[in-house]
């Protein structure tokens, strides 16, 4: 199978040293090199200053290149619109004029999804997204990633010739990375001025709760649930397990909870241990947002809503007779240790 030149680009954001961990990610994409036969891999480290990230990869990234995209105004954590503009410079000094396929990966999350997107209008390509694996075929990219919180697997495919695409960790241990020889490493001057786009202004929010985003234990309300009473007494069970409260979306458009609680596919995406549903019907857009792996407990008064079918356990009753006895029960045994 003949496969056009192809150049694989990985593009790593600077971040601070204790955060530093892109091993992964490169490991996965070094997996990828060498099941294509004659790619070229660049690895694009953007930095503040030459020498502040050590050139490193695993040893299996034969030839690989490695490029320190300077930028001396640039700041741990920037926002991505501005890693958005530093690695449209740094992408574009590396195009010659030739016409070669370029297949470039991001890190995994938010940001990686947004660059991925913002770097393939630029570049007049195309962007897969958040991908769990890719496959590089003779005239297209093949992605595959997970959908409906990891129930199903699906590929996209691209015939475009530069494509785009944050990459998930292939296996649980990371090889141990080598310095890179020196004649592997070049470096880039960016000449991209960094201003700030827009003027900031930080407020605390009043949501005194846990955030949704890595809680092992969520605790969620839908339709069912009929009022903020009701979410009163979720956020009082919910707070006696340490864990966060979650909504479905008509409880947003209903305004019983703040929408940066809401769970689902045009919502947030939670993976806790435990999730305990009251109210919630299961509807596959809601579903998107739970990870597959999370165990369901389901309080409905419906003994036909779908939720039943991907819950461990399911209790059919009116939320009004158990949750208030629910939460004194656990209150009582948070009081007494």
């Amino acid at each position: 199978m003949k496969i056009d030149a192809l150049r694989i680009v990985v593009l790593l954001p600077f971040e601070p040293a204790e955060k530093r961990d892109h091993n992964a990610l490169v490991a996965s994409v070094c997996e990828l090199h060498a099941a294509v036969p004659g790619s070229a891999l660049h690895i694009v480290q953007l930095a503040p200053a030459t020498g502040l990230v050590e050139a490193r990869a695993p040893a299996s990234c034969d030839g690989a290149i490695w490029w320190n995209a300077v930028c001396p105004s640039l700041a741990a954590d920037a926002p991505a619109g501005t890693l958005a503009r530093l690695f449209r410079e740094a992408l574009a000094a590396q195009v010659t004029g030739d016409a070669q396929r370029r297949l470039v990966l991001l890190p995994r999350g938010a940001a990686g999804e947004e660059l991925a997107a913002t770097l393939a209008w630029d570049f007049n390509g195309e962007s897969l997204g958040r991908c769990q694996r890719i496959r590089v075929e003779p005239e297209s990219f093949v992605g595959q990633r997970a959908a409906f919180g990891g129930r199903v697997l699906i590929d996209l495919r691209t015939q475009a010739r530069c494509c785009f695409a944050t990459l998930q960790q292939q296996g649980s241990v990371s090889p141990v990375p080598q310095p890179l020889p020196q004649a592997s490493v070049r470096t880039i001057e960016l000449l991209t001025r960094l201003e700030p786009d827009h003027d900031t202004q930080r407020l605390e929010s009043r949501d005194a709760m846990p955030r949704l985003e890595g809680a092992s234990v969520v605790v969620g309300g839908g339709r069912g649930v009929q009022g903020v009473e009701g979410f009163e007494w979720l956020a009082r069970v919910a707070a006696s397990l340490d864990g966060a409260l979650g909504g479905s979306l008509p409880t947003v458009d209903a305004g019983w909870i703040p929408v940066s609680r809401q769970i689902g596919q045009s919502g947030k995406f939670v993976a806790p241990r435990l999730y305990f549903a009251v109210g919630i019907s299961g509807t596959l857009q809601h579903l998107a947002g739970v990870s597959a792996d999370t165990t369901i407990v389901a309080l409905n008064s419906d003994p036909e809503a779908p939720i039943f079918s991907v819950a461990k356990v399911g209790v059919v009753g009116d939320w009004r007779d158990i949750l208030p006895l629910l939460a004194e029960r656990l209150e009582e045994r948070r009081r007494r240790g």
